[in-house]
């Protein structure tokens, strides 16, 4: 135990004051428990090291599925799976810690950085951002306040500039690292309601929002958190690119104008959920500036691929937007909770966040020391206070390996869809939404067995093809019709992996028509 010099002439102690000084003593002793000695750090990092390295060595190598499915070990309903092991006084020894992790966790449901997880919008989460995280979380930095951590400060806001720099943003624009693209839009929509002048609480009920068919739920959703939920969405038609269609939003304002509405906002998607398909930015900007309305681009997914020389051309217009969001945990395949909200002109988003009367409790002698503060405190840009410092999870990766890596992985994927879209589209039966733009095919099997409609046909496929293990898809129903979708983004994900889920694709096809022939056989 450390000896810390009196620095004072301690008083005469009464009874009561004297036993509260043997209690504190004594709970002292059992506090430090938490503060782990240098050997038993190295024991703890030694065991979740090799732990983890043994998983990540059965990844890269290809002996273990990519989905096991949940199975009763995470009924929540009893003591089964973790909760075999339940919260309790007494600690636990580490091997037993990593087994109940390994047993229920890593070795149950998906395993996301597997090379074939293709589902959704995938990542695998690239091993340096963990050391970031791990830096961030052993220091204890707390990076929301320049006053507290300036250097934590100005990483994060090295890494907004250089986003901001990625998608064409001028000087004066302001951002913020967040925990994913959800309460990234909660942000970006929350200062365009702030930034609109005139609108008043009673007027929520008149508010236009305009969207495409294929916009991501999380903008209703965001819309409904930050009070206007009464908001009229508008869900503007697609082309047959799956792209909004300019002239049928231009239309819908102009009608809403002779309504008595209030245009408010426009969403524009660099690369939907659904089919990865690019809305036209730069003409829905034109619309945007005549009728006065916020643009917000969603590049959630398709952001990071403004990298890539092929498709730097889609992002055409994102430069004039009034507000783009991004997720590093999606294209550069940092751990999942990683988002970005970028505001052109950020003195808007600024405003929004610092309207309020703050706590008093956050006075700091600098405030008010006349030194020249440049930089902005990212509580003062976002709903957040208290946060995780999530800056060294990007900056650990960027500067590990550089931007050029990335970018040569986005290629890589972009590459690995077109591949799998020329084969997929000249199996027998099968029949595909159109060529990718970025690194989303959607699918189906057109031709399925007499007595069974497509849809129910393409849900068995897609059942048939989670159970292999070998690969783990998603799906999306397109007016009307039910898909199979394949997005190509983990880092792990290679052209073995392509050429492992068209085996499995056709391999499953003949086990399910297989089936149902002797069924039909059964009962003819």
């Amino acid at each position: 135990m450390p000896v810390i010099p009196a620095v004072f002439a301690m008083p005469t102690l009464t009874k009561e004051v004297k036993d509260l000084r043997e209690n504190l003593l004594d709970l002292r002793e059992k506090t430090e428990r938490l503060d782990v000695s240098e050997s038993r750090r190295k024991e703890l990092l030694d065991g979740v090291s090799n732990f983890a390295g043994k998983a990540l060595d059965k990844l890269q190598e290809g002996e273990t599925a990519v989905y096991n499915g949940a199975g009763d070990t995470n009924n929540n309903t009893d003591s089964k799976g973790i909760r075999s092991s339940p919260i309790q006084d007494e600690p636990l020894d580490l091997d037993n810690i990593l087994d109940l992790y390994g047993t229920h966790i890593e070795g149950r449901g998906l395993r996301a950085g597997h090379g074939g997880h293709m589902a959704y919008v995938p990542s695998n989460g690239v091993f340096p951002a963990a050391l970031g995280d791990f830096l961030a979380d052993t220091l204890c930095t707390y990076a929301g306040r320049a006053y507290e951590s300036p250097g934590g400060v100005d990483m994060n806001n090295m890494l907004l500039e250089w986003m901001a720099e990625v998608f064409g943003y001028p000087e004066g624009f302001q951002g913020n690292l967040t925990s994913g693209g959800s309460a990234a839009t909660v942000i970006a929509m929350a200062t365009a309601r702030d930034s609109r002048k005139g609108l008043r609480a009673r007027d929520f009920h008149r508010v236009v929002v305009y969207v495409s068919e294929l916009t991501h739920h999380c903008i209703r959703k965001a819309l409904h958190t930050i009070g206007l939920g009464e908001a009229i969405v508008r869900d503007i038609p697609v082309d047959s690119r799956w792209k909004m269609d300019v002239k049928a939003l231009e239309t819908s304002v102009k009608n809403d104008v002779q309504d008595g509405l209030i245009p408010f906002a426009v969403v524009a998607t660099v690369g939907t959920t659904d089919v990865g398909s690019v809305d036209p930015v730069d003409a829905i900007a034109d619309v945007a500036e005549r009728h006065g309305l916020w643009l917000h681009v969603d590049a959630a997914y398709g952001g990071f691929f403004a990298l890539c020389e092929e498709t730097r051309p889609l992002f055409r217009g994102v430069e004039r937007s009034d507000s783009i969001i991004v997720d590093p945990h999606k294209g550069l395949n940092v751990p999942y909770g990683s988002g970005v909200v970028l505001v052109r002109k950020g003195q808007k988003l600024h405003l929004s966040n610092t309207a309020h009367k703050q706590g008093s409790y956050l006075y700091h002698p600098r405030m008010h020391s006349g030194v020249d503060d440049t930089q902005v405190s990212p509580c003062d840009l976002s709903f957040e206070l208290s946060t995780h410092f999530r800056g060294p999870r990007m900056w650990f990766p960027l500067k590990l390996f550089g931007v050029e890596t990335f970018r040569s992985m986005l290629t890589e994927k972009l590459q690995l869809v077109k591949y799998f879209y020329h084969i997929v589209k000249d199996i027998s039966g099968f029949e595909v939404l159109q060529e990718p733009e970025l690194s989303v095919v959607a699918f189906r099997y057109r031709d399925p067995p007499r007595g069974l409609d497509a849809n129910s046909f393409n849900k068995r496929l897609l059942e048939e093809m989670i159970q292999d293990g070998g690969v783990y898809l998603s799906s999306t129903t397109l007016k009307g019709k039910f898909y199979l979708r394949i997005c190509v983004l983990g880092f792990r994900t290679h052209v073995e992996h392509v050429e492992l889920c068209l085996e499995i694709l056709q391999k499953s096809l003949r086990k399910l028509k297989g089936c149902l022939k002797l069924s039909n056989e059964a009962f003819s």
